[in-house]
């Protein structure tokens, strides 16, 4: 197998991984005697810590390989899921899920540095489409399977089975030459500074869109089960495949993104991400039916394919001779919003406050998507207009 071909596959897991608890975070807070907006910090910390190993991993995937750091850190993941499976306290909980989230930190952001590398930019938005296929597969199936084993089983097990998939990928990369797998010769000594990219006036708005981006989107998400069940009286299974319907509208986005990008320029696209993301959110505000849940999670997909792969695209070009230092402060940004948004729209969800976690969500991210589109862009990106 290829190199891109492991990273995509660990992709698929961790993604899997940093999704799972949304679906069964009730069942978890019941099995641990705490609730779901306590259990919500074990993906708070889990968060947190993903974003602050970029810091790490960034600087050191330059220095040294893509592929090593990841396998590396794969292998650290994948225990720490399978502990996971194991506490018997939210304070272990907690804990664990914040190691699980340190080791995962390397893998879909060095995925991307490593798609920079290799892949042109003129074509390099279809090919994190195909990266945000695999990603929203594994969302898809993270809330319907991992749904229904925790509704007919245990989510004890649902993560002990993760943790176990993901030692497959890391497994084969560890037969490889992950020097000779380098897609391209990093330099000795990484020129750039992290103060030097946040003084760039491009990268200010990209690192400021992802920030909100994670702490609106992925802030309210986090609680989209505990909705489903408050509101519409759904059980863990129906909830799952809501939510599932998410990474389908994530998927087919991401299938078509060659032929959207013929026919849209990233900002456009960017706008309409934001603008559709917004008003799936806002669709969650009447007490309507269901089903107007379940076409929500599809345009909430749909949006998120324009407007988090144009961030991507961006952010791999920051600086293209310290790519990896450069994204990982993507990816830092990313995760600190999905941390602190998670905590803040928490405490809304404990003192019953949905409609105001999804207005101020719906909202925020219909302005993050034109300030993405009227943000400053690259020299070359001028002619689409």
């Amino acid at each position: 197998m290829t190199p891109l071909t492991l990273l995509f596959m660990l992709s698929f897991l961790v993604y899997v991984d940093v999704r799972i608890l949304a679906p069964v975070l009730p069942s978890i807070a019941g099995s641990l005697g705490s609730t779901p907006g306590m259990v919500g910090l074990a993906m708070t910390t889990y968060a947190f810590a993903y974003g602050a190993g970029q810091l790490v991993y960034g600087p050191l995937s330059d220095r040294s390989s893509r592929l090593g750091v990841v396998r590396a850190a794969g292998l650290g993941f994948s225990v720490c899921t399978l502990l996971s499976a194991a506490c018997m306290t939210t304070g272990q909980f907690v804990v664990v899920r914040l190691l699980a989230g340190a080791f995962a930190g390397a893998v879909i952001p060095l995925t991307l540095v490593f798609i920079g590398d290799s892949v042109a930019y003129e074509r390099r938005q279809i090919v994190i489409g195909q990266l945000s296929v695999i990603t929203s597969a594994g969302l898809a199936f993270s809330a319907s399977i991992g749904g229904t084993i925790a509704y007919a089983i245990s989510w004890r097990l649902m993560l002990l089975g993760y943790g176990l998939l993901a030692l497959i990928p890391v497994g084969l990369m560890w037969r490889l030459d992950a020097r000779a797998s380098q897609s391209v010769a990093l330099a000795p000594q990484v020129t750039g500074r992290f103060f030097d990219f946040l003084r760039d006036r491009r990268a200010q708005f990209v690192y400021a869109g992802v920030f909100l981006e994670g702490f609106l989107l992925w802030g309210a998400v986090t609680y989209l089960g505990a909705f489903g069940m408050a509101r519409h009286g759904l059980d863990q299974f129906g909830v799952g495949l809501l939510i599932a319907l998410f990474g389908v509208g994530t998927m087919a986005g991401g299938l078509c993104m060659a032929t959207i990008r013929r026919h849209c320029s990233e900002n456009t696209l960017a706008a309409i991400g934001g603008g559709g993301m917004g008003l799936a959110y806002l669709m969650l505000v009447p007490h309507w039916p269901w089903p107007v849940f379940g076409v929500s999670m599809v345009l909430l997909g749909l949006g998120f394919v324009g407007l988090h792969t144009t961030l991507q695209l961006r952010g791999t070009e920051i600086s293209p001779a310290a790519r990896g230092k450069a994204f990982s402060l993507f990816a830092f940004n990313l995760f600190c919003g999905i941390s602190i948004g998670t905590a803040v729209f928490g405490r809304l969800v404990d003192a019953g406050h949905y409609d105001m976690m999804f207005t101020l969500a719906g909202l925020g991210l219909i302005v993050v998507g034109w300030g993405t589109a009227l943000s400053p862009r690259r020299a070359h990106d001028l002619p689409e207009e």
